[in-house]
């Protein structure tokens, strides 16, 4: 059987360099916006609470809602993608300790808040530099269902993680015949590919800023699963 790779793009941390001392972040915080975005397609569904840095951002529009992934990184910030808040949300929720998202479980922390900060240099045109941070005005609270991630290091900044195993995770459509995303939080397992691997397709697209990752038998990210993590060796690198 002919083995299909499915490569997709997204923005690297290490590139970045993101740190757990936010003291640098605006302290401008602006009305979140949105725009349109890329499922977990094939993967897995997850042990439930087996991801506990996974987080959903629930975006709630005039006529329609949608939902990003994100990540929680301290007490008080969850990192997700800048594309998901660009224009056009009225509300959003951060859902923390959450598996099914369609059920109200005992575990959930849900922290509504309309603060966040955009990265200075995102282009919604290129899609360069798609980070964002999502301020808790309450805290999160830390337990078994709900841990931070670890953040690359300085040490991270010249690896490019090339050839390494990652999990990429989010509620997203979990197949291409899909309608709506996943109730369960899904996974799937990736291999992290050259960025000139990548330029053969999408020169348009890939920057310094970029790390490309693919799964075997058209498994890899969709719709709604923008902003999630995507994590090597307990360590997020891209988002």
């Amino acid at each position: 059987m002919e083995k299909i790779v499915l490569i997709f793009i997204t923005f690297s941390l290490v590139t970045a360099y993101v740190t757990r001392d936010l003291s640098e972040i605006p302290t401008e915080l602006h009305q979140f916006a949105f725009s349109d975005d890329v499922k977990i397609v094939g993967g897995n569904e997850a042990a439930p609470y087996s991801l506990p840095y996974q987080v959903a951002v629930n975006l709630i529009f005039d006529y329609f809602q949608s939902i990003c992934g994100g990540s929680l990184i301290t007490q008080r910030y969850v990192l997700t993608a800048a594309h998901c808040l660009y224009e056009g949300v009225i509300s959003l929720e951060v859902l923390l300790g959450t598996h099914n998202i369609r059920q109200n479980e005992t575990t959930q922390q849900r922290i509504p808040t309309s603060n966040f900060t955009i990265h200075e240099e995102y282009n919604n045109d290129t899609i360069e530099n798609d980070l964002a941070m999502v301020y808790l005005p309450t805290p999160a609270i830390l337990n078994q269902y709900v841990q931070l991630i670890a953040l690359p290091s300085r040490a991270d900044v010249s690896n490019s993680f090339v050839g390494s195993e990652a999990i990429a995770s989010g509620w997203g459509y979990d197949s291409d015949n899909a309608t709506a995303i996943s109730d369960v939080l899904r996974y799937v397992n990736v291999s992290i590919i050259a960025n000139d691997v990548c330029n053969i397709t999408f020169a348009e697209y890939i920057t310094d800023s970029n790390i490309c990752s693919g799964g075997a038998g058209k498994k890899g990210i969709c719709y709604g699963d923008s902003g999630g993590p995507l994590v090597v060796n307990g360590k997020l690198v891209n988002i």
